[in-house]
């Protein structure tokens, strides 16, 4: 079985100098050399966190592509891990999801819920490209509720569209300042520049996604809801 530090130097190679990946592995201590099917969910929301704050430092690009990555490769698949053995098939689920929320209050959260998005849109049949979308939309929506309005939720769905095909859904709400039209509309132009990349973040995952709605009152909250559909 492959441990974290195999499984992970694979992605970053390349990416992050030898130095930083010792240093990065070095601190994640016994994690390190623990195998990825024998990690919990709470030994990967920790490594997670190490590893978004390193990569989104130190990359010499495509960084959240790499922490999307990061994140397909320490997920489990079906029955695999320390929660219970393998059954006999990996067939997609044909029955929607129950409803899962998240409470995003810190760093540690972003990678949770990550790793959970990840693990949903594998589970309803989701293709693996768009699942790292899933990933990576995810990542940014939390990012943006923990850097700028201080907490908020993550809420994930599965939603049928007119063919019967299971999509995800993905709720993400804050209470915190709202942003200003004026502002808004420069985001959406590409204008708008702030240290920790709102706009960015916001401007990607539109493009991530199939459909994207956005609910902003300054002084009131964000709220902002996308789907990734299904594919036959």
């Amino acid at each position: 079985m492959k441990t974290v530090e195999k499984e992970i130097g694979s992605i970053l190679s390349g990416t992050i100098s030898s130095i930083t990946q010792r240093s990065i592995f070095n601190r994640l201590g016994g994690l390190a050399t623990t195998p990825v099917q024998q990690l919990t969910a709470n030994d990967r929301a920790t490594i997670m966190q190490e590893l978004e704050s390193s990569v989104r430092l130190f990359a010499r690009s495509n960084s959240s592509q790499l922490i999307a990555s990061c994140a397909k490769a320490l997920t489990p698949g079906p029955g695999s891990g320390p929660m219970g053995t393998a059954s006999g098939g990996g067939a997609a689920a044909t029955v929607p999801m129950t409803p899962k929320k998240f409470s995003i209050e810190q760093e540690k959260d972003i990678a949770t819920a990550r790793l959970e998005a990840w693990s949903e849109a594998v589970r309803i049949g989701l293709s693996k490209f768009a699942s790292v979308k899933v990933a990576t939309a995810v990542s940014e929506l939390a990012r943006n509720i923990v850097f700028y309005a201080g907490k908020g939720s993550v809420e994930l769905r599965s939603v049928k569209d007119d063919r019967g095909i299971l999509g995800l859904q993905i709720i993400a709400a804050d209470q915190g300042p709202g942003i200003p039209q004026a502002k808004l509309d420069e985001i959406w132009a590409g204008t708008y520049k702030s240290q920790r990349g709102m706009g960015k973040g916001l401007v990607a995952v539109k493009k991530l996604v199939d459909d994207f709605q956005l609910d902003t009152r300054p002084g009131v909250g964000t709220t902002v809801t996308c789907v990734f559909k299904g594919e036959r």
